[in-house]
């Protein structure tokens, strides 16, 4: 059965991933709520919104698996750390244009490997 259709566009995919950054609290990495005052049994055991963005970040997980470490770094640095292209280009030891061209071309790689996956085949 084919997956369902999360992203049609590579802005869909880069939006994700700098939204990915926010599934977490600064206080915490843990995704259960936790209280002094005890848990809610109404509420749910896990920070609110986890659950909600659960399949985005599982199919950006597993397009991410399909890029090599090189454009996987460079998404991970510009998307989810927000780090400026200089200093990417500067870890990754490329140009500040090929920075751009990888980015472009590894946001294209991860929508045609969803949508490939959307379609069955």
């Amino acid at each position: 059965m084919p997956a369902h259709l999360l992203f049609e566009f590579p802005t869909d995919i880069s939006e994700a991933l700098a939204a990915s950054a926010d599934c977490y609290q600064s206080a915490s990495t843990s995704v259960l709520r936790i209280s002094r005052r005890g848990r809610d049994p109404r509420r749910g055991p896990f920070r609110s919104g986890f659950l909600d963005g659960l399949e985005t970040r599982t199919e950006l997980n597993r397009l991410l698996a399909h890029l090599d470490e090189r454009a996987r770094l460079l998404l991970l640095l510009w998307f989810v750390h927000e780090r400026p292209v200089t200093a990417i280009a500067d870890r990754l030891r490329i140009s500040r244009m090929h920075c751009y061209r990888l980015r472009d071309r590894a946001l294209q790689q991860m929508l045609e490997n969803h949508l490939q996956r959307t379609a069955g085949g």
